[in-house]
């Protein structure tokens, strides 16, 4: 059986929220003849560009994938597909790039084969509409326990939280990728940001509870509200109130960040 081996190349385009950089993954098998390239990275980053062709050497780029539709995922797919030959593929299909014929986006529960190995696409909803993970059961990560890789995109961070695209990101959708997430365990995860982990659903079991708590503080807030206003609060006014006034927190952030959670308690009858 082939054994998959994933490539880590981080671009140099650090920030708050793609922290140290956008990780772009390879992935082959060894002495295999052609590879995967999942997440090219952000546009004008000539040094990524050339690092990462130079990893992939002498095989065959077969397809190009991006696990959601911001740029600094998608930004270098173009100059990548006219480097390597290879179509540009992802969920939503203004963000494909056919090299012949016609646009094919992934779909959920696709498999994708690539030197002998099988990557299957998940549709994972909640920080895009349109994001997704590759699973690779016959993977094995450094240090995690059961077999098998997740390459999560932004969905879960090596670091941190993920914050939500709302209202394209919802939190109804993302709560429930995040309970996906969790049902596999202990497998490595391979992040689109930050560093490898050990275990997926760990991570994802952290980031639900985080989610939940949040979830409660909001209901706590909007009940304590109405009794003192009679009115519902708004997400700028929730948003303060729950992080107060943080400065490295973008105003606009915490905005989308409150409205997320106002939509999913909508969503479940509670406002």
């Amino acid at each position: 059986m082939a054994v998959p081996t994933l490539t880590r190349i981080t671009c140099d385009n650090p920030s708050p929220m793609t922290l140290e950089g956008t990780n772009t993954y390879i992935i082959s098998t060894e002495g295999a003849s052609e590879a995967v390239i999942v997440d090219p990275g952000p546009q004008g980053h000539r040094d990524h560009l050339h690092a990462v062709l130079d990893a992939v050497g002498e095989r065959s780029v077969t397809e190009i994938l991006v696990t959601h539709r911001h740029r600094d995922h998608t930004g270098a797919a173009k100059e990548f597909s006219a480097r390597t030959g290879a179509p540009v593929r992802g969920y939503d299909a203004d963000h494909c790039l056919p090299v012949q014929g016609a646009v094919l986006p992934l779909m959920d529960g696709e498999e994708i084969q690539v030197a002998g190995v099988s990557l299957q696409v998940l549709h994972t909803p909640g920080h895009t509409s349109d994001s997704v993970c590759f699973w690779i059961p016959e993977a094995q990560a450094e240090g995690a326990e059961e077999p098998g890789a997740m390459l999560t995109g932004d969905t879960i961070l090596g670091a941190g939280t993920t914050m939500l695209d709302h209202p394209d990101g919802t939190l109804t959708d993302y709560l429930e990728t995040l309970r996906l997430l969790g049902g596999f365990g202990g497998v490595g995860m391979y992040p689109a940001h930050g560093p490898e982990r050990e275990s997926v659903g760990a991570v994802a079991g952290h980031y639900l509870k985080h989610r939940e708590e949040r979830l409660t503080q909001t209901r706590e807030l909007i009940a304590e509200h109405r009794a003192r206003t009679g009115e519902v609060l708004d997400a700028m006014a929730l948003g303060k109130l729950i992080y107060g006034d943080r400065a490295h927190v973008p105003e606009k952030v915490i905005e989308q960040i409150a409205a997320s959670q106002l939509a999913h308690l909508q969503d479940l009858g509670e406002i």
